[in-house]
This record gives structure tokens, sequence and C-alpha cells, in this order.
């Protein structure tokens, strides 16, 4: 097991394995168990980690694409469902949604925004993250690599063992915080709120880092002054950004 990976037991004390970036399902948690009790959709929910540690503060209902790997089957209503697709739900039938580590391996991650949407009542939340790939380490690896963190040379469809990429965790769809915002506005949401699971720095450049940064803070000042976002610490040093919007 990774060092970043946490263990948690589900009702028969099976494990369930946190595979997400230290400190990410603990920051969305903390957002969505302050909020009022309401329907929450999780999606896609894996093993079901983040629907255990919501269990009680909403009511959930989770979905994924893989059915086998969710491990709280009888525990709260499950779907599977392809989030490439349109959500098996009516219009505004949840409260909030989460979406944990999910748009970057989906082929239409602007089809899933406006799903989510379409799905969320007026003024509800959703909660949403992603590998932050407009952070100075990022655009770094980027630079030396050819590959963003999180996103490495990606396999051939055959090698895939269902065929799909998003059966084997295959990140293939890389999206900016500006790109994610976009997609979020089109579909009728304004950002509320971004965050980010833990800082990081970019190592390669060691004592340099800190006129890189300096200098990517004054060029995107220089080209958005008003956007603030784009010259925050959480997205310029955030590991995995996450992004809280509201429906209006």
């Amino acid at each position: 097991m990774k060092d970043t990976e946490k263990t948690r037991l589900d009702g028969q004390g099976a494990q369930l394995v946190d595979k997400n970036a230290p400190g990410t399902q603990e920051k969305v948690v903390s957002i969505l168990a302050g909020m009022p009790r309401g329907r929450l959709l999780d999606a896609p929910a894996g093993e079901g980690v983040l629907v255990q540690q919501l269990m009680g503060v909403h009511e959930i209902t989770a979905v994924d694409l893989d059915e086998d790997f969710f491990r709280l089957h009888g525990q709260v209503p499950f779907k599977k469902v392809d989030l490439n697709g349109v959500l098996p739900f009516g219009e505004a039938s949840f409260d909030y949604v989460s979406c944990v580590e999910g748009i970057e391996h989906l082929e239409n991650p602007f089809l899933c925004v406006r799903e989510f949407a379409r799905v969320l009542k007026s003024g509800g939340t959703l909660v949403i993250t992603t590998p932050n790939i407009m952070s100075i380490k990022s655009r770094t690896r980027f630079l030396f690599y050819g590959y963003h963190d999180f996103f490495r040379f990606i396999k051939l469809p055959r090698e895939f063992r269902h065929g799909h990429p998003e059966y084997d965790h295959q990140h293939i769809n890389p999206m900016t915080f500006t790109e994610l915002r976009y997609a979020l506005e089109k579909a009728g949401m304004q950002v509320t709120g971004v965050h980010t699971n833990r800082y990081v720095s970019a190592r390669r450049w060691s004592i340099l880092y800190p006129l890189v940064r300096r200098m990517i803070v004054r060029n995107t000042r220089g080209k958005a002054p008003d956007d603030k976002d784009l010259f925050s610490r959480e997205v310029l040093e955030g590991e995995i950004i996450i992004v809280q919007a509201r429906k209006g």
C-alpha cells in the first residue's frame, strides 16, 4: 500500500482505501459536513470512502462506473453510471454533489459538469476536485518531462483491462482551473471557494523557486490583474484544486 493511502473499515469490517492525495478527502468532508443536512450525490464514489465519512450527515446516493469496486452496497443507494453520459436522475434532485478526482478520467468533463448542474437544486453546492496542473510544480514538470503532475504517459487502449480508461483509473483529461471555472459558469454555477489539499513547491528549481514564482505572479497579474484566483497560493502551489460552486 502506498504511503499516501489511508484505510477505513466498512460496516462489515472490510478495509476501504483512500487513494486520493493526502488531505483531499478531509477538505471535501470539512466543506460538506458544515452544510445543512440534504441530499448528496457522490460521483464517482470509488470504494465509498467519502460516502462512509458523510453517512449520517447527509442523505447520500453513490454512483460509479465499476459497481464491483464500491464497498458499501446495502448501506446507501448505489447506481452504476458512466459520467460521460446523462445522469439517471431528474432535474433539481440533490442539494449537493461531490466529485472527488473524477473529471480527469472522463472523455467529456464539460457534459459531466452540465449534468451536475442539472441535478442540483437552485442554490445547491458542487464540490469538485482535480489535480492542479496550474501549480508551479506541475508547470515545471511539464516543461521537463512533457506531462503534468498526476498525468504520466497514458497506456494504449488495447492495454486497458476493460477497454475503458475509466476502469483502469487512467488520468486522460487534465483541466486547468480556468477551464473548470469556465465549464462551471457555462453550466450556470458560480465559484464560491477555491481550496487545496496541501501546498507543494517545485524542487527542481531549488533556490530559484522564489524567483520563478515572482515572475509567474507578475506575468499573471499583468495579463489578468483583477482575477485574484489565478495568482492565489491555492492555484500556484496547491497540489489538488478543490472548487466549491453554487448553482444560481
